[in-house]
């Protein structure tokens, strides 16, 4: 029985730390187009947005899709090959912190949709609203000076 007790530990260990750990998202690196529709309490309308990324290898362990332009810093939560939620603070030019709670579902290898949610402090005071974006990858080579 006592031999029985020190696998059997070694194996839940094993499972808890490997369970809690980060899998990257099982997609194609290169450029991508990210568009992104967000609708804000106060606002009368939706607004949208198209920006493209390069996606590197090592970033696939981090959210992937940061506008290039927006100042962000971001963590992962949680990711497996098909899903990734993080949260991050960007601090866009011109306006005050906008915080972020992104999820990320990749629908193949080439497509990735996602929702969240986002707060952003201003000198109209603090503002809520709603997102959503698709992500589509253009190709392997990302142009030179892209982030």
């Amino acid at each position: 029985m006592r031999k029985l007790i020190l696998p059997a530990s070694v194996l839940f260990w094993t499972t808890l730390f490997t369970a809690g750990g980060l899998d990257p998202l099982n997609i194609k690196t290169g450029l991508w187009e990210v568009t992104m529709t967000s609708k804000v309490n106060l606002l009368p309308a939706p607004t949208t947005s198209t920006y493209k990324s390069c996606v590197r290898k090592e970033d696939l362990n981090q959210y992937p899709f940061t506008d290039p332009d927006a100042n962000c810093n971001w963590k992962v939560i949680h990711s497996t090959g098909s899903e990734m939620e993080a949260s991050g603070t960007c601090k866009p030019e011109g306006m005050g912190n906008v915080t972020f709670n992104m999820k990320l579902e990749a629908v193949n290898t080439e497509n990735v949709k996602g929702t969240g949610q986002l707060t952003a402090n201003g000198p109209a005071g603090t503002l809520n609203g709603i997102y959503s974006g698709m992500a589509k990858w253009i190709g392997a080579i990302c142009p030179k000076g892209l982030k």
